[in-house]
């Protein structure tokens, strides 16, 4: 264990946060008077104020997992174990496992997303999980296409996608043709790939593509920030 990653004191009680061999944040809470130990191990759980925003949003990425035809049993778990961190309700969760047997239809989840935030994770995330799939099929490109008619965004929004994007999506995205339905030509593609840090990344797999999703919609409102790119 223990990344050690915070500690917090009052004239009563300290607040010590490590963090396990798995990177789950770990709080400790003491009795500074007495020394004793009123709660360990207590694992970091986050209660979204809009959770049914995040269960539709959660609805279409495993919408967008089924356009290859299937969900192998270890995507699957990948989401499940992802998601641990998120207070669902029983019957959140079961709305969910039934997305996994019989998905939504994606035009009446569509109709509920509001903000251009949840739009951005929406499209980054199916992207992703276009790669991690490590096959393509033609309709995960329609439902990208779907997504963006819909969606409505921004030529700055689709040029900011592109380039937080690993490059291993950038290519897939050029090859498929995708940046012309994302309003990118080839002389903005050059100078994006040209302003890209050039970093190594590690492949693109299920478990970093959902954990990935609950991180960024965690930090979406920073992640998704509308700013120049160039």
């Amino acid at each position: 264990m223990s990344d050690h990653l915070g500690y917090f004191v009052n004239e009563n009680y300290s607040f010590t946060i490590t963090k396990d061999d798995k990177g789950r944040k770990l709080g400790k809470l003491v009795n500074i008077k007495t020394g004793e130990v009123l709660a360990e191990d207590l694992y970091q759980r986050v209660m979204p104020d809009n959770i049914e925003n995040l269960l539709n949003v959660a609805k279409i990425i495993i919408g967008a997992a089924w356009q290859d035809g299937k969900i192998d049993p270890s995507e699957k778990q990948a989401f499940y174990d992802a998601f641990k961190s998120v207070q669902f309700s029983e019957s959140h969760k079961q709305e969910i496992e039934k997305e996994f047997l019989d998905p939504s239809s994606v035009q009446e989840l569509v109709k509920k997303v509001k903000t251009r935030e949840e739009k951005m994770l929406i499209l980054e995330i199916s992207l992703l999980l276009i790669i991690a799939d490590k096959e393509f099929h033609p309709k995960e490109k329609e439902f990208i296409e779907y997504l963006v008619r819909e969606f409505q965004l921004d030529s700055s929004d689709y040029a900011l996608l592109y380039y937080i994007l690993p490059q291993e999506v950038k290519k897939f995205i050029v090859k498929s043709k995708i940046h012309q339905t994302l309003q990118i030509n080839n002389k903005e593609i050059k100078t994006l790939d040209k302003l890209s840090q050039k970093k190594t990344e590690k492949p693109v797999d299920h478990e970093r593509v959902y954990n990935h999703f609950v991180d960024s919609w965690k930090n979406r409102s920073t992640r998704y920030t509308r700013t120049s790119v160039y």
